[in-house]
């Protein structure tokens, strides 16, 4: 079983963007710090959405967001107070599922098929499907499915009413405690 942190958001501040970015990959290493968090990468839409910048915290489960190490040094109150106010259509999700270990190269991608609700058309085969386990608990269940090749990159499924289909790109490579 993998358990997945995926914070998602937009900073529609285009002047500022390499600032952001930079704290976020000190952030990230703060993260990566507490013990628990065993992996982080990052990640844009490639087309228009409501939240295009997403990280991906593999964790050792649930537990570790309500851990004293993380309560104590992380969440919301962590972000510089330059930043917060500006991070909008912020989404924090804690989704377990199959063993997944994602680690998408620079020239790869991810699928995101979000089931939204109950009365929505089950998630397309070949996408390993996760279920909300904390925090905002936005989506009903979460389909992921990445590949290393942009070209080799399946169409997106069909669109259903209930469903939201997102496509990223890494902006960096996956990180670890160790490096």
């Amino acid at each position: 079983m993998t358990t997945f942190y995926m914070v998602e958001m937009s900073f529609p501040f285009p002047e500022e963007r390499a600032d952001f970015d930079r704290f976020y990959d000190r952030h990230i290493g703060m993260l990566l710090s507490i013990p628990g968090f065993r992996s982080a990468q990052r990640f844009e839409a490639t087309h228009e959405a409501r939240a295009p910048l997403m990280a991906v915290y593999e964790l050792d489960g649930p537990q570790v967001l309500s851990s004293e190490a993380y309560t104590s040094r992380a969440g919301p109150r962590s972000v510089s107070e330059t930043y917060r106010p500006k991070m909008q259509s912020w989404d924090r999700n804690v989704l377990t599922g199959p063993s997944l270990r994602l680690d998408v190269p620079a020239a790869g991608w991810l699928r995101i098929v979000d089931r939204l609700e109950a009365r929505s058309p089950p998630l397309p085969p070949g996408f390993a499907v996760f279920t909300p386990a904390g925090l905002d608990r936005t989506v009903l269940e979460r389909g992921l499915r990445a590949g290393a090749d942009a070209g080799a990159m399946p169409p997106a499924p069909g669109e259903h009413s209930g469903w939201t289909v997102r496509t990223f790109r890494p902006l960096g490579v996956r990180r670890t405690p160790e490096g």
